[in-house]
């Protein structure tokens, strides 16, 4: 479990991370436990954030990415960190939710497979797991790299 102690610890790195790199940040931090895996989840406010988003999230995802070896070397302990900036992801998860029902809708109720335009792991993921809670359609995937898509099916 990650006390209140390494908490902060953690924050202020962060903190210093992003002051380092020239931008004002506001840190929020909340420890988690999802599938057995305890997460910490970090939120962070700044007026730059398109800048530290970047185009579908890849510059998010390289900061997550840094932040994390860089809390591992300060903590010694491999943490899960979950880096969202302004709640980017946590919009996108909300949005990727309803468009995947919504094509589920139609798929069920036409009886015609439609083949979803996301094409990142993080998409395909958050759609494969909210469409595996139905009973009416399934998803697959197709395609390599960048190509690679959902299908959403009926099921007979």
């Amino acid at each position: 479990m990650i006390n209140q102690e390494e908490i902060e610890i953690i924050k202020q790195t962060i903190n210093e991370f992003f002051d380092k790199m020239g931008y004002s940040v506001e840190t929020e931090a909340c420890s988690m436990e999802r599938e057995n895996e305890e997460i910490l989840e970090i939120n962070i406010k700044t007026p730059e954030a398109q800048n530290l988003i970047g185009k579908q999230g890849l510059v998010l995802a390289d900061i997550q990415l840094l932040l994390r070896k860089v809390i591992k070397n300060k903590t010694e302990k491999d943490i899960y960190l979950s880096l969202d900036i302004d709640n980017y992801k946590k919009n996108k998860e909300e949005y990727l939710r309803d468009v995947a029902k919504s094509i589920a809708d139609e798929v069920a109720r036409t009886g015609r497979e439609k083949e979803m335009p996301f094409t990142s792991s993080f998409d395909r993921r958050i759609i494969h797991t909210e469409l595996a809670k139905r009973t009416d359609v399934y998803t697959e995937s197709h395609g390599d790299g960048e190509e690679r898509r959902v299908i959403v099916k009926p099921k007979y």
